[in-house]
């Protein structure tokens, strides 16, 4: 029983074009889903959260497949050896990571700025249940996040993001360490701007509102001053509302193009960070 079943892994292993194990093939891939996984858990494109695991491991086996052909030059040079698979286990958890955070900037940066418009507009004590982060946000960060992620998905943001799968497997292989040829500071830096692009984008998304609000404010200041009996803090609450839908509806295709054009912003965010690690 036993020799058929090594006859059948043999014949599989020939069909496929294997010259090596399956030992490493299993270890190649186990590397591969330590650096999908993280994006596909924490970016709401994906799905997030919510998504059940047997989907989430089946949508990294399909990216795997997809990515066969890369991975195929890789699993030769891949050691079978307990300490050495467990550093390249650690270094493609942290690949993952910081490639999730990239990819993620402009959907953090819009459920922020939401985030932001509500804390000014006095909308925040409304909270819904966003099924991408499994978290309570207020009513336009909600909004920002939704149309996020279908302008992403609607652009074919997901193809450029499995294309730079392939890219950080060509450039960062499976089996070897970051060589970061061009200084390992330059990429924690990177990270750092990143993060510093994440509150930009943030503010820009914000800024109608943030204006708007501000001039609110201060005409009632200046009301408050001329006529002090006037309770501006209660007509504050029902006007601030009004005046951020009203700008939002006014001022959304902006939105729109600005958070178009941040996607770009993103990608090449993207290449330079794998730039760095190769």
């Amino acid at each position: 029983m036993g020799g058929e079943a090594q006859a059948i892994l043999e014949a599989v292993r020939d069909e496929l074009g294997l010259r090596i194990g399956f030992t490493q093939v299993l270890l190649a891939f186990a590397l591969l889903m330590a650096r999908v996984l993280p994006v596909i858990i924490l970016t709401p494109f994906l799905g997030g959260e919510t998504v059940p695991t047997e989907v989430k491991l089946g949508l990294g086996v399909m990216i795997g497949l997809v990515l066969y052909p890369v991975l195929l030059t890789q699993v030769p040079y891949i050691q079978i050896n307990a300490f050495f698979f467990i550093a390249l286990m650690l270094k493609e958890l942290f690949i993952g990571l910081c490639l999730s955070f990239i990819v993620g900037m402009v959907f953090d940066a819009a459920n922020a700025a939401g985030t932001l418009v509500d804390s000014l507009s006095g909308t925040n004590q409304a909270q819904l249940m966003v099924p991408q982060i499994q978290q309570n946000t207020s009513l336009f960060a909600n909004l920002q996040l939704q149309m996020t992620t279908v302008l992403f998905l609607s652009l074919g943001g997901h193809h450029l993001v499995f294309n730079a799968f392939a890219d950080s497997l060509a450039q960062v292989p499976l089996g070897e360490f970051p060589k970061m040829s061009h200084g390992s500071w330059g990429f924690f830096e990177a990270m750092l701007r990143i993060f510093g692009d994440m509150i930009r984008i943030a503010l820009a998304l914000a800024s109608p509102v943030l204006l708007a609000t501000f001039l609110v404010d201060l005409a009632l200041g200046m009301i408050n001053r001329v006529a002090p009996q006037v309770q501006v803090f209660f007509i504050a609450m029902q006007i601030k509302p009004v005046v951020t839908v009203l700008i939002m509806v006014t001022a959304i295709h902006l939105i729109i193009d600005r958070i178009v054009s941040e996607y770009g912003v993103m990608f090449r965010w993207l290449r330079h960070a794998l730039w760095l690690l190769s």
